[in-house]
């Protein structure tokens, strides 16, 4: 379908669905997290806190995912023609040429960003170097590592755990105090969480991933064994989910949400092992995408709020 078959409205739409703005709220929020769980009451207020560097850290963090995600839809032109031929690019509605135009001005984007963080706040590059290995780094999953199955899924893990340690490393160089762990600690099982999820996004698109020779779990091993492979580093999530709604939230409200939203994902990493049709796999991956940003959030709002009322 040419792209003149397309109205204008939704060829500026397909520039916003590439972008895929839901996991760079994510990836900002799970840097936030890694900064705010930082925090140590005893030394800072809420008057303290530098809320527009914190709001720069989720945008630099962001930008850097949405632009992973443009080459990301780059790359995988040719099986997203078998299994999803609706998005931006096997539809026409925009063309390699643009794309590639467009994920580098959002790279660009995202490296001034992360400059007037480190200006900011005197942290000497921290922020850019960090937005030039976790983009990189994901560029390159984008265009090679993925085809390896395990290691570019362990990437992606990887990228969400530098995230978290950014964030806590970043807490600790403003606004001092102790160097915090359990953001890592939380941020390392939130990586394995990922790893799962990516484990569990190969399993509906095993046809056109075979096709474009791409080796998932699920094309190596087949659907029921990356399914159990999926599940277990569910399980290890929820390893790091109880440690932190025990360790790092401060009110009983807050605990009870932390303690369902668990409950969820102890229900998807069950029933992935029960039901792995592409429908509820593709379901599954969506939901954990909402539940990581929710649980990310809990955190957050939890500890600005205690410092603001104590």
């Amino acid at each position: 379908m040419s792209k003149t078959q397309f109205s204008k409205g939704q060829i500026v739409l397909s520039y916003f669905t590439i972008l895929r703005i839901v996991n760079g709220i994510v990836s900002g929020a799970a840097a936030a997290f890694g900064l705010v769980l930082s925090f140590d009451a005893d030394t800072i207020t809420a008057s303290d806190i530098d809320y527009l560097s914190l709001g720069l850290v989720v945008l630099a963090a962001a930008l850097v995912s949405c632009q992973a995600m443009i080459f990301n839809d780059i790359a995988d032109k040719e099986e997203d023609k078998i299994n999803a031929p609706h998005r931006p690019i096997p539809s026409g509605k925009i063309s390699i040429k643009a794309a590639y135009i467009y994920g580098v001005i959002v790279a660009i984007l995202a490296l001034i960003t992360a400059v007037v963080i480190d200006v900011r706040n005197d942290l000497y590059g921290l922020s850019v170097l960090t937005a030039i290995i976790f983009g990189g780094s994901l560029d390159l999953y984008d265009f090679k590592l993925k085809k390896r199955g395990i290691w570019g899924n362990a990437t992606i893990g990887i990228n969400v755990t530098a995230l978290f340690a950014y964030g806590a490393l970043h807490s600790f160089l403003v606004y001092g105090g102790d160097f915090q762990f359990v953001p890592i600690i939380v941020g390392a099982a939130a990586g394995l969480g990922n790893i799962g999820r990516e484990v569990i996004k190969g399993l509906p698109d095993v046809e056109g991933d075979r096709e474009a020779g791409v080796r998932t779990l699920a094309v190596k091993f087949g659907v029921k064994p990356a399914a159990a492979i999926g599940s277990f580093f569910l399980f290890c999530l929820l390893t790091g989910g109880g440690i932190a709604v025990f360790l790092g939230l401060e009110y009983l409200a807050s605990i009870i949400i932390g303690c369902l939203i668990i409950a969820l994902v102890l229900f998807l990493a069950v029933a992935i092992l029960i039901n792995q049709s592409p429908e509820w796999a593709y379901t599954t991956k969506e939901i954990l995408l909402i539940v990581f940003l929710v649980f990310l959030l809990l955190f957050i709002v939890d500890k600005i709020v205690f410092l603001v009322i104590g």
